[in-house]
């Protein structure tokens, strides 16, 4: 089964664990019925710097022919403010991306990473954050004047609708039993609007739990109470705080991943780290979100729920004899980038032979 797979590796330290990324797609290659085909779509700092655009149209035309994006990280020191950035929003609102998918869970190997108290983890840490992506305030309508500066916050009926429709069967297929909604209902009209979609959907799932929390609450929640969430579905400012905030609990932002998704059609699939030019190029970055990435593309792209239940597994295994710089323990080899991405696909070889 032929795929052709979009790859962007960025700026910073994005090239290195793309290549780490790529590294477990020929191992899927090499063990199952997949074969992937690798083409490279160029955006971000670096790009803008040499072509005056941080996403040039030859790029965006092979992301929207191919399969899958693959996209590591962009950004680089001394631009004018989010030149290069401004490619990821292209590519989420060209593509009409609406899912912004984000993991967040503890693995038992990195239990001492986390910063709370056991008593705090209870059960684990396992959530999934379903992130609307094309609205709200991202969506980028507004104006920068010399005295005030304004954004408009837009929500549709038909963005909502969608989203928290998706919430709901992600959470049906992944067998979780709650959702949870995070918006600021109390003060903002488009979360009036959000929550009144909420619950109208949430009339259709009577075998789920529902909530709904305030932003400012659930943050705390979050930290207080990690183990009582699994879908949390929120709109698209909310969700990068909320998500980013999640990912220190699970050891470091190096862990997350993401899918930024329209089913059924293109997606991109990306570490929520940034570029860190601060360590570009010495070898230290970890590789385990862009992996995870890829576990997101083969369950969400290409329906293979237990190739991508291989990925995880491995990187569990991985995780009790080495770790990157970020996740260092005393007693545990300290790991290169190249070095964690290759303990990585040899325990997913292992485990595809099976």
């Amino acid at each position: 089964m032929k795929k052709i797979i979009a790859i962007t590796k960025g700026d910073g330290i994005g090239p290195e664990v793309v290549e780490e990324g790529i590294k477990i797609l020929k191992i899927i290659s090499d063990y199952t019925e997949f074969e992937f085909e690798f083409q490279e779509a160029l955006a971000g700092g670096a790009v803008w710097k040499k072509y005056g655009e941080s996403l040039p149209e030859k790029s965006f035309e092979t992301i929207k022919t191919s399969d899958a994006l693959l996209f590591g990280a962009i950004g680089i020191p001394g631009l004018p403010q989010g030149v290069a950035e401004i490619a990821i929003l292209k590519i989420r609102q060209g593509l009409d991306l609406y899912v912004n998918l984000r993991p967040i869970k503890l693995y038992d190997a990195l239990k001492d990473r986390c910063p709370l108290k056991d008593e705090y983890i209870g059960e684990g840490i396992d959530i999934t954050f379903v992130r609307e992506n094309t609205e709200g305030l991202y969506k980028n309508i507004g104006e920068l004047k010399e005295d005030e500066a304004h954004n408009i916050m837009l929500y549709t009926r038909k963005g909502c609708e969608r989203i928290i429709k998706y919430a709901f069967e992600f959470a049906k297929r992944m067998g979780h039993k709650k959702v949870t909604s995070v918006d600021k209902a109390n003060i903002l009209k488009p979360s009036m609007l959000w929550r009144k979609i909420f619950h109208e959907i949430a009339s259709d799932y009577s075998d789920l739990q529902t909530e709904d929390i305030y932003i400012d609450a659930f943050c705390q929640w979050l930290i207080r109470t990690p183990y009582s969430y699994q879908t949390v579905v929120t709109g698209n400012m909310f969700g990068d705080i909320a998500s980013d905030e999640g990912a220190f609990l699970i050891g470091s932002l190096g862990m997350a991943s993401s899918g930024n998704i329209h089913p059924g059609k293109v997606s991109m699939y990306e570490p929520i780290h940034g570029s860190a030019p601060d360590i570009a190029g010495k070898g230290i970055a970890n590789p385990i979100g862009t992996i995870l990435s890829v576990k997101l593309m083969m369950q969400e792209s290409f329906g293979q729920v237990e190739v991508g239940n291989k990925i995880e597994g491995s990187i569990e295994d991985a995780l009790k004899e080495g770790r990157t710089k970020d996740i260092e323990n005393p007693i545990l080899k300290t790991l290169s980038t190249q070095e964690m991405g290759n303990l990585i696909s040899k325990k997913l070889k292992s485990r595809l032979k099976k």
